[in-house]
């Protein structure tokens, strides 16, 4: 469960870098005579503004006159560069309605925080900020996200952390906290990370949304969903070994019950619920989900489906009579019109495990990475469009069959060829 929320600030929450960088250009070429263009200085940013001048001005000793410009140029300019965004305000107050811990963990000095802060009028919803003189270390390391969640009394696994840059993406990932990319202002740090996130958020309601995702999985209607299937593979095995005809009448009436806990509780209506559960029979397991993982360059291939008009990795259901990874390859071919072949097992999944829609049954999902060895893109029965796509530019995906957090993890083996294979 989500419990608290973390970002980064300059770019994040606030955008502020054109200020920023207005301001330290003015300095530089007032106390150095020199132009600093802002690539240079972002290359600067880490420390706390003091930090950057002390490091970079050549002549040190204008170095109190021109931190202290520095701050007035801030202040000064701030109503003309910053505007307050009325999305980021609307996303804090969201989160403090959730009843979520919000905190910032920013390599600004505290005086400048506290500058902007006040202009826009985010302190009421801000819980803990940890600036660049709270520190000894800046990020990437991980050293300010663990003194936020202190502060928060809040552990990793239940913490979302969201930055911009290079910096911010590499400490979340080292905090062990589950780390966005935030590119929902014009004016970013990084434009791409080196560092994987596990998601990159373009609007701030995509955070909301993950989050409600997230912490649904902990209510009883998840419960009550996790009850039902128990439910129901214990009536199908039931019957599938008992004798007694009146035995039978009661996992009937179990399998009954199973039917409607699910279809109050699920979208799928009860009639299709009955109609799956009636063609289970035997002792009862999970299903097998098997997705075809094919790389091009840096691109991966996606398949649009007709059923929801949503992008998936080609795949679907294991068939009696064939091996996964030939079930991959036949998944491929017959959505996609690539021939392939199977390379390696990257992942084991298990589905009530990774934010997809509820849906009535316990599903592994394996991910099997697959080479092109002939055919052509070629939508097939179950299939509108076919086109490989770069992990900054993914299409809408149905969630029912992968998320993007997935497909992301499928990048990471594509850049790490000796990742471990993930078993859930």
């Amino acid at each position: 469960m989500i419990r608290a929320v973390l970002f980064d600030f300059d770019g994040t929450l606030a955008d502020t870098l054109p200020l920023s960088l207005h301001a330290f250009t003015a300095v530089f070429k007032r106390y150095d005579n020199r132009i600093v263009t802002n690539k240079e200085i972002v290359a600067m940013f880490g420390p706390t503004e003091e930090g950057i001048l002390t490091a970079n001005l050549r002549h040190a000793g204008l170095l109190p006159q021109a931190v202290e410009e520095y701050f007035e140029l801030y202040r000064n300019w701030h109503p003309s560069f910053v505007r307050a965004s009325a999305d980021i305000r609307g996303l804090l107050q969201a989160l403090k309605e959730r009843g979520l811990a919000v905190g910032v963990v920013t390599g600004k000095g505290r005086r400048a925080y506290d500058i902007s802060v006040g202009m826009l009028g985010l302190a009421p919803f801000i819980d803990a900020a940890v600036t660049g003189d709270d520190v000894k270390r800046a990020k990437p390391d991980p050293e300010g996200i663990a003194t936020a969640l202190h502060a928060l009394q809040a552990d990793p696994a239940e913490a979302i952390w969201i930055g911009d840059s290079e910096a911010d993406i590499a400490a979340g990932v080292a905090a062990r906290v589950y780390t966005a990319g935030a590119k929902w202002f014009d004016t970013v740090q990084s434009e791409h990370f080196a560092t994987v996130p596990n998601a990159i958020f373009t609007r701030t309601a995509e955070l909301l949304e993950l989050i409600d995702c997230s912490n649904t999985g902990s209510t009883n209607e998840i419960k009550w969903l996790q009850w039902a299937k128990r439910l129901q593979a214990l009536a199908q095995t039931g019957l599938t070994y008992t004798k007694d005809v009146y035995d039978r009448e009661r996992y009937e009436e179990l399998r009954e019950m199973s039917v409607d806990m699910m279809a109050n509780y699920s979208e799928v209506n009860k009639e299709q619920i009955e109609l799956a559960f009636a063609a289970e029979d035997g002792y009862a397991t999970p299903k097998v989900d098997i997705r075809g993982v094919v790389f091009k360059d840096d691109r991966i291939l996606l398949v649009r489906e007709k059923a929801d008009g949503a992008w998936s990795l080609p795949g679907g259901w294991a068939d009696i009579g064939f091996s996964p990874a030939e079930i991959a390859v036949k998944e491929i071919q017959e959505e996609s019109g690539y021939e392939t072949e199977a390379v390696r097992l990257l992942a084991i999944m298990d589905k009530r495990l990774h934010h997809h829609p509820p849906e009535p049954y316990h599903v592994y999902k394996l991910f099997i990475q697959c080479r092109v060895v002939g055919g052509e893109a070629l939508s097939g029965v179950e299939t509108s469009a076919v086109r490989f796509f770069r992990e900054d530019e993914l299409p809408e995906l149905s969630v029912e069959r992968n998320t993007a957090r997935q497909i992301r993890t499928m990048f990471e083996f594509l850049r790490q060829p000796d990742k471990p294979v993930i078993l859930d």
